[in-house]
C-alpha cells in the first residue's frame, strides 16, 4: 500500500512538475510591419495560441508608408507585409533577407503563384505571396447597371458626377486609369507622351469625386452610405465586405482589364526573430490562415492556396467571383500585376496625384 502511494505520490509530482515548466515556457515574440487588418484578432489568436508567441505590431494603409517606415528602422521587425512591386524595391537596398524555399509549401498554390516572379531575385525567393484581388471598378447596383460598367467610361459620365470615390494612393487609382487608356499589360511603364495623356485623363475626373479617402475602412463606409456609387482602382476586397452587410455593391473588370494588386510576406534581413519569423509566413500559407485572411474585416481578398476555398462559405466565395482554381485563373488573366512606374520617377507620378487632389 505504502509503496502505491509513493507512485501516485511521484506521478502527481511528475505532472506538476511538467506543467509547471510549460507554464513557465517563455512566450516568444514577433514584430510585424504589416497593411490594416493583419492586426485583427482573428487573425492573431490561432498564430499566436499555437507558437505561444505575443505579436506585436505596426500598421500602414500604402506601401509607401511600409517603405518609409522600413526604411528608416534597424533591428525592429520581422516580417513586413508588401506588394511584390516593392520586393525589388527594397531588395535593391539590401532591406530583405533571402528565404529557403524549401521552407516554404506552395504544392496547393493555384498555379500562377506557385513560382511568382517578381518575388525571386537571381535565383533566390525573397518573398511569399498570401493575398491577391482586383484594382478595377465596384459600383452601387440601385445606381448603376453591369452594362454601365462595361468601360471605364462611366467614370467621366455626368450619371456619377459627384458621386465617384477615391483612395489616397496613386499607385492603384492611376493605374487603373491607364488600363483604361488601352495601356495594358504594363500599365505604368509609360513613354513621357503617354504618361501627359495620363495626367490629363486624372485632371478630368477631379469635377466627378465626392472625397479622397485616406485609408480603406473610410472608403468602405462611404460605399455602405451610399456616398459614393462607384470607385475606380477597387474590386471585391470592398465589395465583398459592404455586401455581407446587405448593401447594393457589386464590382467588375472591364474589358479594358485591370490591375492586380497582390500582398506577399517578406522578412528583413536584420529581424530580431528570424525563427518565429518563419513559423509566421508558414503559417499564413496554410488553408485555415488563408480563409481568415479572405474574410478580414478590414477588407477582403482571394487567395493563393485553392484548399482555403473548400472552407469558405458560397456566399463569400460569390462576393470574390472565385470559388475554385480554374474562376481564379480566370480573373487573373484579365488583370496585369501591378507595379510600380519604370520610365518615369516614381516621385513625378506621386506629384500628378499631388496636383490631382489639390485641384478643386
Amino acid at each position: 500500500m505504502r509503496s502505491r502511494v509513493a507512485v501516485t505520490v511521484s506521478v502527481l509530482a511528475c505532472c506538476f512538475f511538467l506543467l509547471a515548466a510549460a507554464e513557465a515556457a517563455p512566450q516568444k515574440e514577433l514584430n510585424l510591419l504589416c497593411w490594416v487588418s493583419y492586426e485583427e484578432r482573428s487573425m492573431l489568436e490561432p498564430f499566436e495560441k499555437k507558437y505561444n508567441v505575443h505579436v506585436k505590431y505596426k500598421t500602414f494603409v500604402s506601401d509607401d508608408q511600409m517603405y518609409a517606415l522600413l526604411g528608416s528602422s534597424k533591428h525592429q521587425y520581422d516580417v513586413v507585409t508588401l506588394g511584390p512591386e516593392y520586393v525589388e524595391k527594397l531588395h535593391k537596398i539590401g532591406r530583405l533577407a533571402p528565404l529557403n524555399a524549401a521552407d516554404y509549401d506552395f504544392k496547393d498554390y493555384i498555379k500562377p503563384f506557385q513560382k511568382f516572379p517578381l518575388c525571386w531575385f537571381d535565383g533566390k525567393l525573397y518573398a511569399v505571396i498570401d493575398g491577391y484581388g482586383a484594382n478595377a471598378l465596384l459600383y452601387n447596383t440601385n445606381h448603376l447597371t453591369a452594362k454601365d460598367v462595361e468601360t471605364y467610361d462611366i467614370l467621366w459620365s455626368p450619371k456619377v458626377k459627384g458621386k465617384v470615390g477615391i483612395w489616397d494612393w496613386y499607385l492603384p487609382t492611376m493605374g487603373t486609369l491607364s488600363s483604361a487608356l488601352g495601356n495594358n499589360p504594363r500599365p505604368t511603364d509609360l513613354s513621357q507622351q503617354k504618361f501627359q495623356v495620363l495626367d490629363q485623363k486624372l485632371m478630368k475626373l477631379r469635377p466627378q469625386v465626392a472625397a479622397i479617402f485616406g485609408s480603406p475602412s473610410e472608403l468602405t463606409t462611404a460605399v455602405a452610405n451610399d456616398q459614393v456609387w462607384i470607385v475606380p482602382g477597387c474590386g471585391e476586397w470592398i465589395s465583398a465586405i459592404v455586401r455581407e452587410q446587405g448593401k447594393p455593391v457589386d464590382w467588375a473588370v472591364p474589358k479594358q482589364g485591370g490591375q492586380m494588386w497582390i500582398e506577399a510576406l517578406s522578412i528583413p534581413n536584420d529581424a530580431p526573430h528570424p525563427d518565429v519569423a518563419k513559423l509566421y509566413v508558414q503559417w499564413m500559407q496554410t488553408p485555415e490562415a488563408q480563409k481568415l485572411k479572405s474574410e478580414r474585416k478590414a477588407y477582403n481578398c482571394n487567395v493563393p492556396n485553392k484548399k482555403a476555398y473548400d472552407l469558405m462559405s458560397k456566399a463569400h466565395k460569390d462576393a470574390l467571383k472565385v470559388h475554385n482554381e480554374e474562376e481564379a485563373i480566370k480573373l487573373i488573366d484579365k488583370l496585369a500585376v501591378r507595379r510600380l512606374p519604370s520610365q518615369q520617377p516614381e516621385t513625378t507620378w506621386q506629384d500628378a496625384w499631388q496636383k490631382f487632389k489639390a485641384a478643386p
